[in-house]
């Protein structure tokens, strides 16, 4: 049914010979809301909004007052206060980029606490393992150590016994029955060679035979037989101790020193004079019973 206002837009089309298709082109809105605006019918309208806007379009096209008409039928529009805008005149909408990116921000944001706490446990973990494989490595036997001293040491048996060290045949002393108190054997010690940091030495004298081992500062020290068997237990000695072992009856002793220059070694009261200068040393010494 016509309203009275589309009655007045329709009439003035005609008058000015314009079809709904011409109108159209004049005012770029489409023919069906321009017949919707002739018949009252604004239901069909995008929004409630565009109502106003395409009948003072209208009204212009065909040489009316738009402001005028619309005061005049104004009871005719549609309330205004509660109009919906149209999604064509929505805010912007944030683009899908937009959206992936600060939905990836709060993602970030959210997990970047667990991932500084994972980090903190990685760390205490990897911290935990180094002094635990410090430790072990300290005590593991055949490596080389350092004392608190800086000294390198390594801890027995890290090297077989060098070439010249088999047991020499110990032959019984003759006893001269012409003689009524028996004179000591003579004693003697040369360098036999050395063979990086082990010194060889060639020991004759009496069957009995005792190694003295005075320290004045801290050092590793280990002493074995042919067999690489401890005739002591292996330790740091510290300033001041000493150790006295027997070597009666033994063919071949090995000395392993981790600071040579704090220690001072005896054989039977005569000191071994250290052929090389290093910390580190090995101090053979091959037994011969004198005759």
């Amino acid at each position: 049914m016509l309203n009275e206002l589309g009655t007045r837009l329709k009439e003035a089309r005609i008058a000015k010979g314009y079809s709904l298709e011409d109108l159209q082109d004049v005012t770029k809105i489409q023919k069906r809301y321009l017949a919707g605006i002739e018949e009252g019918n604004y239901s069909m309208m995008p929004g409630q909004f565009y109502v106003r806007a395409f009948i003072k379009q209208y009204a212009e096209a065909v040489g009316l007052n738009a402001d005028e008409l619309l005061e005049q039928h104004k009871s005719e529009m549609p309330e205004t206060s509660k109009e919906q805008v149209s999604p064509s005149m929505a805010a912007p909408v944030q683009s899908r980029r937009q959206s992936i990116s600060r939905s990836s921000s709060s993602r970030i944001n959210e997990k970047m606490p667990m991932v500084i706490v994972a980090l903190f446990i990685v760390l205490i973990l990897f911290v935990m393992w180094l002094f635990y494989y410090m430790a072990t490595r300290d005590d593991a036997p055949g490596e080389e150590a350092v004392n608190d001293d800086g000294l390198q040491y390594e801890a027995p048996g890290d090297e077989s016994a060098p070439a010249g060290g088999e047991e020499a045949e110990e032959e019984p002393a003759e006893e001269d029955a012409g003689e009524e108190e028996p004179t000591e054997p003579e004693t003697s010690m040369t360098v036999s060679g050395t063979d990086g940091q082990t010194t060889t030495f060639a020991w004759t004298g009496p069957a009995e035979r005792e190694l003295v081992i005075n320290v004045s500062g801290r050092s590793w020290v280990a002493v074995t037989d042919n067999s690489q068997a401890d005739l002591t237990p292996p330790r740091e000695m510290q300033a001041g101790e000493s150790a006295s072992i027997d070597l009666t009856g033994q063919s071949y002793v090995r000395v392993r020193l981790g600071a040579t220059p704090n220690v001072e070694l005896t054989l039977n009261g005569e000191p071994i004079e250290y052929q090389q200068n290093l910390t580190t040393q090995n101090i053979v010494i091959e037994f011969t019973d004198a005759q």
